[in-house]
């Protein structure tokens, strides 16, 4: 067979043609494809970040609110006491007061190693320092002590559950304290001066002139080597005779929550409206070094400082307690923490968006450039062997036309494909018309039964053959023929959506096979693949029909369960880890058999999670916590 000259090839020219415009129209479709993805996640990242920083902002709030709620307590039962004629007993007075020789007025020791005070309880971990010139001999005074020392350890022993301490000081250098673990006022010394104390001098009538609830800045105690922030409440029983309750709320536990507990991909930090930065997980630094009295304003941090000017703007045009602002490169989730009045931000970057939106684009426009060399290379063996084969047979034809030689022709020495239905047969009897053979070409023609259409048909379901096969490709995955990571996404939203809408449960399973890597370092990776194939064959045939299964990635798979409560989940998931560990496996040889287990995590859709994000991201952590408890374990 004689090569064409490419330069003058109609089959290139064509399939050149051909690639250039299927390659536009490919490039546009996946252009669409990345834009329709995009902001399909963006629609749905915006609602579940609107759940998640609005039950986010809630759940940071609560020790806030619930101190503020005892202040009021605690306020309303003294006033009411007091107002009451509050007995006081001097003899009692002494016999948990003492004067010490450096002229303060201390708790005896046991009022924080334990007695058993006139209920017949036991009363313990409470402290007090009064200072030198303390009014101790005004009676008045003492009443207030008493009432106050009375109330600290009465109500120190619940709250303290929740709060570092409980304490009551007072203008006339008076604090008395229910500390467990701290012996606060056995430690200070006779000079000591509360009102110097921010806690203190904060609920003057200078400073609170409406005399409400005040919240103290963020500082660090090294007595309790803890971040803190207090509330300060005052009780008035006169204009000139007043008292404030006090709780140290530690905030150790909450920092962790904010620098750990966040999305995948996201950071979160908290600041004041004033623009003092209180938790950030790229500050901490700056933060010890200042002693938590850090502005933004002093950090070298255009970004932050874009970030605090922002929302600062939206904080004050908005008037919620909860909203989300897009910038250029993120979304900030903003909520309120109600109390000190602190502002938890998390800043979730676009990217997290555009990169899956992106992945997506990139794989449909390489395969569907796969699949067009692939139709290129057989259109080129479809042309040279119907078009450019039978031209090269014509060229011959003409030249035994040219040179008279008819014989050739007619005596089928120049074999013309006569017996296609096409263009090109009818060419070939038109040569043989041409060279004497009309008599010939009515018969010929009857003996062509095959119909252009039929070809046609014919190639249309190759074509279709071929279609459904890389559309297969394309969804499942070729080891264990289940759902792959990108089609078992699709399908999984699309079943949160319905059961959303329809208000039913939702359950997630993350599955993982364990010390996989183990097996294929020790068994090979013919093992590896038969045992993930022998998993998802198992997983497949333990859940139910209408449960959507899916292979991750490596040796992770993921099951949906619509329809499905928690309990339902677990007797589900149960059975799959039993089913599993029974499975056996030999080696190459067949010389020695091995077992493997599997972990699964748990999570379930709720009012608030139908976010696909969220519940992956909920079983994800479920799992890790079955690893930790000793693999092959469900929760």
């Amino acid at each position: 067979m004689r090569f064409p000259n490419y330069k003058q090839s109609l089959t290139m020219d064509v399939m050149l043609q051909m690639a250039v415009r299927v390659s536009i129209v490919i490039i546009a479709v996946s252009a669409l494809t990345y834009w329709h993805i995009y902001k399909t996640l963006v629609s749905s990242t915006i609602d579940g970040l609107e759940h998640y920083i609005q039950e986010r902002g809630q759940r940071e709030s609560g020790i806030f609110k619930l101190a503020e709620s005892n202040h009021e307590i605690f306020r309303a039962t003294y006033l009411a006491h007091w107002q009451q004629d509050f007995f006081y007993n001097d003899k009692f007075f002494w016999h948990v007061f003492e004067r010490r020789s450096d002229q303060t007025i201390r708790l005896q020791k046991k009022a924080y190693d334990g007695y058993f005070n006139h209920s017949g309880l036991i009363s313990k971990d409470v402290t007090a320092y009064i200072g030198a010139n303390a009014p101790i001999e005004n009676n008045a005074f003492r009443k207030k002590l008493l009432l106050a020392y009375t109330m600290v350890d009465h109500f120190g022993v619940a709250w303290t559950r929740q709060f570092a301490n409980l304490y009551v000081s007072m203008p006339e250098n008076v604090n008395i304290v229910y500390w467990p673990g701290v012996r606060w006022a056995d430690n200070a010394t006779s000079k000591l001066n509360v009102l110097s104390e921010e806690w203190v001098y904060i609920t003057t009538r200078q400073n609170n002139p409406n005399r409400n609830s005040v919240w103290t800045g963020l500082y660090y105690d090294p007595t309790a080597l803890e971040w803190m922030v207090s509330l300060e409440t005052p009780i008035d029983i006169s204009p000139t005779n007043t008292l404030n309750i006090g709780h140290d709320i530690l905030l150790n536990a909450l920092f962790d929550r904010v620098f750990n507990d966040h999305l995948t991909g996201t950071y979160n930090f908290i600041f004041r409206e004033d623009g003092r930065l209180i938790a950030h997980p790229a500050k901490i630094n700056e933060m010890n070094r200042t002693h938590g009295m850090l502005m933004i304003s002093q950090l070298k941090d255009t970004q932050l400082q874009h970030y605090f000017q922002t929302l600062q703007t939206n904080i004050h045009h908005k008037q919620k307690d909860y909203f989300i602002v897009e910038s250029d490169d993120e979304f900030l989730a903003v909520s309120k923490i109600n109390g000190p009045g602190w502002w938890f931000v998390t800043v979730y970057p676009k990217s997290l968006l555009s990169s899956p939106s992106l992945n997506a684009a990139k794989f449909i426009l390489i395969v569907s450039l796969f699949a067009l060399v692939i139709e290129l290379v057989m259109l080129y063996l479809v042309m040279m062997k119907k078009v450019v084969k039978p031209l090269e047979t014509f060229m011959d034809a003409s030249s035994a036309i040219e040179g008279q030689r008819y014989e050739k022709i007619t005596g089928n020495v120049l074999p013309l494909p006569d017996h296609l239905d096409n263009e090109i047969g009818k060419l070939a009897k038109l040569f043989k018309s041409m060279s004497g053979s009309l008599q010939n070409f009515r018969s010929d023609m009857q003996r062509l039964t095959h119909s252009l259409e039929d070809q046609v048909k014919v190639r249309t379901r190759e074509l279709q053959r071929a279609k459904d096969k890389a559309e297969k490709e394309a969804t499942i995955d070729s080891l264990t023929q289940i759902p792959n990571r990108h089609s078992f996404y699709n399908r999984a939203k699309a079943l949160l959506q319905q059961a959303d809408h329809a208000g039913e449960p939702l359950c997630f399973l993350m599955l993982d096979i364990d010390l996989f890597k183990m097996i294929n370092d020790t068994y090979g990776h013919p093992q590896g693949d038969q045992v993930l194939v022998a998993c998802a064959r198992t997983i497949e045939n333990t859940i139910r029909e209408k449960d959507l299964l899916g292979r991750l990635g490596g040796e992770e798979f993921a099951v949906v369960l619509p329809n499905t409560s928690l309990e339902e989940a677990r007797v589900i998931a149960e059975r799959i880890r039993v089913m599993i560990a029974e499975l056996s496996f030999y080696t190459a040889q067949r010389t020695q058999s091995f077992h493997t287990t599997i972990s699964i995590g748990i999570s379930c859709a709720s009012e608030t999670i139908y976010a696909y994000e969220l519940l992956y991201k909920h079983a994800d952590l479920a799992l890790y916590e079955a690893k930790q408890s000793g693999r092959n374990f469900s929760d």
